[in-house]
Parts: structure tokens; sequence; C-alpha cells
């Protein structure tokens, strides 16, 4: 599925609306596999630095993995940062799925 989502020509608004990673890292980190969740997220900022459902599940894995601190933290505040005036909280990385996160990030 992520091979023919990249393979879809940019569109506004996107022709997939809810990207199969945010998806997928979701249900990732619901199942307890932290570490296959981060590389999701890291794919899906390497195409989108600035994605905030990204960077919220990549906050997530990184807290879960009790992995590298000081870069789970600075997620955190860049997610934050990002997410700052926005009219929903969120508690996944997919909005198709808004409570599969185990872990909020408080």
């Amino acid at each position: 599925a992520i091979k023919l989502e990249d393979a879809l020509n940019y569109d506004e608004p996107p022709g997939w609306l809810i990207p199969v990673r945010h998806s997928l890292g979701a249900i990732l980190i619901h199942n307890g596999r932290y570490a296959e969740a981060e590389q999701v997220y890291r794919e899906d900022l390497a195409r989108l630095p600035e994605n905030g459902w990204s960077l919220y599940g990549l906050a997530s894995s990184l807290k879960a993995q009790q992995k590298n601190a000081s870069e789970a933290a600075a997620t955190k505040e860049k997610f934050g940062k990002l997410w700052a005036k926005a009219d929903t909280k969120i508690t996944s990385s997919c909005l198709c799925q808004p409570t599969t996160a185990r872990k909020s990030l408080k």
C-alpha cells in the first residue's frame, strides 16, 4: 500500500486523504511494535518533514521504547509548536484511529 501511495501523482487535495504510513504507524504502536513504528514515521518525515501526525507518532514511538530521551523531547517540542494553533487534539498518528496510541505525550 505504501508503494502504491508513493506512486500517486501530487495533487491538492491529495487523492488519498489518510496516508498509509500514518495508519500503519498507529497500528504498530497499538501492537507494541515501537521500533517498526519509528521507522515508518522516519520514512514519512523524510518525505514531509513538518508533518504533525508523523512527528506525534515518532515522539510516541521513541518514548515507548525509552530510547533517546533528548530526541523524543525535541520531537515532542517540534510537534507542540506545529500543532499549537490546531483545533484538534490528537492521541494517535492517524485520524482514522484516534484511540490506538497506548501512551500519550503528556
